[in-house]
């Protein structure tokens, strides 16, 4: 049999692993996703604890990077869909280190960016 037969059959194989494929056509929250014309919650993504302009940036960073990418669902969970495979950590992984980042970088990127000035810290 031809290898290049195969392909096709190991990528369906690979997808019926997922619950949904799709493209992501709208970041609601940090937490939701507008998937074709599907809201999707993410799981264990949580934005709270960001002050207005930290939750601004983060918004503009996800619209950035998340906008019409190409994605599998697996349970609460989006994976990057990398031309039929996916990388092992989540789309919700890499958004809660960002919000885990922004929160400690808060005494570091302050200055002009947080509500609060250097004499409250």
């Amino acid at each position: 049999m031809n290898a290049l037969a195969l392909i096709p059959v190991i990528l369906l194989l690979h997808a019926s692993y997922f619950d949904m494929q799709g493209t992501i056509t709208n970041v609601i929250s940090p937490s939701s996703l507008l998937i074709g014309n599907n809201t999707f919650n993410l799981a264990d993504v949580d934005a709270s604890g960001l002050n207005q302009k930290q939750y601004a940036y983060l918004m503009d960073d996800l619209k950035s990077r998340l906008l019409g990418k190409d994605i599998f669902v697996k349970g609460g969970y989006v994976y990057f869909d990398l031309t039929g495979s996916y990388n092992s950590v989540s789309i919700n992984e890499m958004i809660q280190k960002e919000i885990s980042d922004l929160k400690e970088m808060r005494g570091f990127l302050c200055y002009g960016f947080c509500d609060y000035s250097y004499d409250d810290m």
